[in-house]
């Protein structure tokens, strides 16, 4: 009995740490899902009367986790065709799933409030939210050392 529990807690506690060092990819992974979700949304927005939204452009590094979040709160409209309505109400959904975990750093440094951003029609503001994905991807293989040792890497 004693033995089964002990293989148990080597079992999750090995799992735990597998699960850490993953992150990055899991990370790489949803910001890929993210980037094809704003393309796909190019096709499902509302372009005939469209709301103008808060875009965030040039973010530095240390606020790209906020701007993510200023795109994935936006009120994006859908087309008035009742088929994309489905298909954007899946996308939207797809999109508001949060990034996986990151290092925090020690200091959180003020980063704009999504407000502050100057507003722009749809399409350029999915572009927006396209460029600094793409950024994120570049960056991650720019510096992939980053990714597995935050804190302590030298």
């Amino acid at each position: 009995m004693e033995r089964t529990i002990i293989y148990l807690l080597v079992i999750i506690i090995s799992g735990t740490a597998a699960s850490k060092h993953n992150t990055p990819f899991r990370r790489q992974t949803r910001i890929l899902q993210l980037l094809h979700i704003a393309e796909q949304l190019k096709t499902c927005v509302n372009d005939t009367d469209p709301a103008l939204l808060p875009t965030p452009e040039n973010v530095e590094k240390h606020c790209e986790e906020s701007a993510i979040k200023c795109f994935q709160e936006a009120p994006l409209q859908p087309s008035n065709d009742e088929k994309n309505k489905t298909r954007f109400d899946l996308l939207i959904n797809q999109l508001r799933r949060r990034l996986p975990w990151k290092e925090a750093k020690k200091t959180k440094p003020k980063c704009p409030s999504c407000a502050s951003f100057k507003e722009k029609p749809p399409q350029e503001f999915l572009d927006s939210l396209k460029s600094l994905l793409q950024k994120m991807i570049y960056d991650q293989h720019s510096h992939p050392h980053h990714n597995r040792c935050p804190g302590h890497c030298t």
